[in-house]
């Protein structure tokens, strides 16, 4: 199954999560790469829109490879077992690194989202893929910590492994598409073009200046 963008997967997910629609509702997108479908299913939903503040952690010697995620507020979640054979001072370093690149967009973003009492609340966060499912993990601990009344997780795409996390973390799971044989996220989208931070503040302020924007948003088109 291949998405033509991550708008034409969050209006396929929207088709899932319509049952979901009221006023006690709140979507929360992992930054960067979730916001534009996080916008979309706010709107569709009509319901507010928010950001999870977690983010990967990686080695500056493999990015592309996840030792784990944190949240904003230092909790740490590693990928396994094996991370811990890693020296503390090392992965107390590249923690430290992450978390000050995480509180800074938290910082910067937090001014244009809204912000939301989660207290009660379905929640439903969304991402455009699940790979090892570290992100997600640290995503769901932290909005759990908020005492929704119940969590969705709502992907397009994810692994085996991804998606047995969620539905152990999780409420409810909503994925349209688990192959036994998975790569990266971007395999499954004919246009995976990076979101980057300028991208977030202007779909944020776009969503807020215009509400009713729905379908209607502009691709993201930086390639950053």
């Amino acid at each position: 199954m291949i998405f033509n963008n991550r708008l034409h997967a969050a209006n396929l997910l929207l088709e899932k999560l319509i049952k979901f629609k009221s006023q006690n509702t709140v979507v929360l997108a992992i930054p960067r790469g979730a916001v534009p479908m996080g916008v979309y299913l706010s709107q569709g939903l009509n319901c507010p829109l928010g950001l999870v503040p977690v983010r990967k952690v990686a080695s500056p010697l493999a990015p592309e490879f996840a030792l784990g995620a944190a949240d904003v507020e230092g909790n740490f979640y590693p990928e396994d077992e094996d991370v811990l054979q890693i020296p503390k001072e090392q992965l107390r370093l590249w923690l430290k690194k992450s978390l000050e690149v995480l509180r800074l967009r938290d910082f910067r973003w937090r001014k244009l989202a809204t912000q939301i009492s989660l207290h009660n609340k379905t929640v439903i966060i969304v991402d455009d893929g699940v790979a090892t499912g570290a992100t997600m993990r640290a995503a769901l601990m932290w909005v759990r910590r908020k005492q929704p009344a119940q969590i969705i997780t709502a992907v397009p795409v994810s692994s085996q492994e991804g998606l047995e996390m969620m539905h152990r973390f999780a409420d409810a799971v909503e994925c349209l598409y688990s192959p036994t044989l998975f790569g990266a996220v971007g395999e499954f989208y004919s246009a995976f073009e990076e979101v980057n931070d300028d991208d977030v503040c202007r779909l944020l302020k776009l969503a807020s200046a215009n509400p009713d924007a729905g379908g209607h948003l502009p691709e993201i088109n930086s390639k950053k």
